[in-house]
């Protein structure tokens, strides 16, 4: 199912992956889960730094996070970053498609 462009849960994720070092946390959770220190340590970030974009890519659920101990562990959580996929991917077949194109449709306004 394609989320719809007026989904809550589609702008929370797309708000935060418009943020470069969310998205390099989430390239770099894609290969593998990590610490919260790990990934603060990789990309030069203090530890509320990290914190604060955890807690957004929390809140859009792109990613989860598990506490054992004193450790936070946090992994992707592909079925949200599926959703993202599947709505831009939607528009593949409109961006390729000739008939879409603004030449065409430049042509079809003049006649």
């Amino acid at each position: 199912m394609i989320t719809p462009y007026d989904s809550p849960q589609l702008d929370m994720i797309l708000e935060a992956l418009a943020n470069q070092k969310r998205r390099g946390i989430v390239h770099y959770l894609s290969l593998q889960p990590a610490t919260v220190s790990q990934l603060a340590k990789d990309h030069s970030l203090s530890l509320p730094a990290i914190h604060k974009h955890i807690r957004i890519l929390e809140k859009a659920q792109l990613i989860v996070r598990k506490k054992v101990g004193r450790t936070n562990f946090v992994a992707l959580n592909s079925k949200t970053l599926q959703l993202a996929k599947d709505w831009i991917g939607q528009y593949n077949t409109r961006f390729s498609s000739t008939s879409a194109s603004l030449e065409n449709y430049i042509s079809r306004m003049r006649e």
